[in-house]
């Protein structure tokens, strides 16, 4: 059979994602006096965490607490994920002294900055996400009065007399957003909506969705824990078409995709490229 498969334009790292691995790998390959060690995973990658920890990075849990942060050697480095962290991780980590290589988004930081300006004038926040996403939980912390919404059931029963201000998980998809936004808008129509979802991310769902109209089959390659990449799946799925999601590209064989002659290939915002590449080759095999 001759078979077609078409890779999206946006699959594989995204902006934030790249400076993130690309702020670890300039400091365990410049500065060998200093030991890295990554607040958390710093991508949902295990193939990406597994390259960094062989150069030297160590992973901490996502909650350090100030025992084991103190612990720390005299130089060592934290670098924080691009998810963020808590603010009060961030208080922490100064009370300590920490030698701090900030990761987090750009795009999560302009999340934050609305957060922080409705907290300072006294307004609740809505955010739109996944409880306790770690993106979510930095970004509530820093909210004063803030709530989690993750439903148009849980919009529904929000209680609000006075303005407040709603935020997104920047990797929310636009299905959801638009029908949590719709809830709470017919009950509050004095709600501050922010659509502070990620362009890349809008992006890539709305490449994989097209693929869906043009292939037999879709793949998507990411992480199990990585937010966004189920969010990618669950599209495709959702579209009707037979979804494989790829989360361990070297042990898997793509034998159930033989009945296939067009297959569309995306990949998630913190998917390396060497793992597009495996899946493809795996492909291009396939008799």
């Amino acid at each position: 059979m001759k078979r077609e498969i078409i890779v999206a334009r946006e699959a594989g790292f995204c902006a934030g994602v790249r400076r993130a691995v690309q702020l670890a790998n300039d400091s365990l390959e410049k500065e060998s006096g200093k030991k890295l060690f990554s607040l958390g995973p710093l991508i949902h990658n295990p193939s990406v965490i597994e390259e960094l920890e062989a150069k030297g990075m160590s992973v901490l849990g996502p909650a350090a607490e100030e025992k084991e942060l103190s612990g720390l050697p005299s130089n060592a480095r934290l670098l924080i994920r691009a998810h963020g962290v808590t603010r009060e991780q961030y208080d922490l980590l100064q009370k300590n002294g920490i030698d701090i290589l900030d990761g987090t988004c750009p795009h999560v930081i302009a999340i934050r900055k609305i957060i922080e300006r409705a907290a300072s004038e006294g307004e609740p926040v809505v955010i739109l996400g996944d409880k306790g996403h770690a993106e979510v939980t930095g970004l509530l912390s820093f909210a004063k009065d803030g709530t989690v919404v993750s439903s148009v059931e849980e919009a529904a029963a929000l209680k609000f007399e006075k303005p407040f201000t709603v935020v997104c998980q920047s990797t929310l998809d636009s299905a959801t957003f638009e029908a949590v936004k719709n809830e709470i808008l017919k009950r509050f129509p004095f709600a501050k909506i922010r659509n502070t979802r990620c362009q890349a991310t809008e992006k890539r769902q709305t490449e994989a969705l097209a693929l869906c109209g043009v292939c037999d089959a879709m793949i998507v390659i990411g992480g199990l824990g990585s937010a966004n990449s189920n969010r990618l799946a669950e599209i495709c799925k959702s579209s009707g078409k037979e979804t494989f999601f790829v989360t361990d590209p070297k042990n898997w064989e793509p034998d159930d995709l033989r009945p296939y002659s067009k297959i569309g290939v995306t990949a998630g915002a913190s998917t390396p490229q060497s793992d597009i590449d495996l899946i493809l080759g795996k492909l291009r095999a396939l008799v």
